[in-house]
């Protein structure tokens, strides 16, 4: 599964090849990349002003998403089998807390799980 995962985000058509995946009850629901696609339940206003509604993986997966479920985000590197930073922004976390979401699990810098259990 993971190389199906790692080949839809490195084709996403983007800069970045990030992955989203909403669990629910141990089995996926639902998976998402970060895309140019927009979705009026998540478009965001910058401090100049301007608008902006990209589609964030998290953003992606969070539409189908119930209370108590979690996501895992992963940010993988083109050059290599090798995962990068994927932690959510602050406009997904809102997004994360406002669903219900109880655990994001994301790859660091080094390409290390770690957790952040939503209270």
């Amino acid at each position: 599964m993971y190389y199906t995962l790692r080949e839809k985000a490195l084709n996403n058509g983007q800069n970045y090849h990030l992955m989203a995946v909403l669990w629910r009850n141990g089995k996926i629901v639902k998976t998402g990349t970060n895309s140019s696609k927009t979705h009026p339940r998540f478009v965001r206003r910058y401090a100049d002003g301007s608008y902006g509604a990209c589609m964030h993986a998290e953003m992606n997966v969070i539409r189908f998403a119930k209370p108590g479920d979690s996501i895992q985000v992963m940010r993988f590197k083109k050059r290599d089998d090798g995962l990068a930073m994927a932690k959510p922004c602050e406009h997904c976390m809102k997004h994360i807390r406002e669903v219900g979401i109880k655990y994001v699990r994301y790859t660091n810098p080094e390409g290390i799980w770690e957790t952040i259990k939503i209270k």
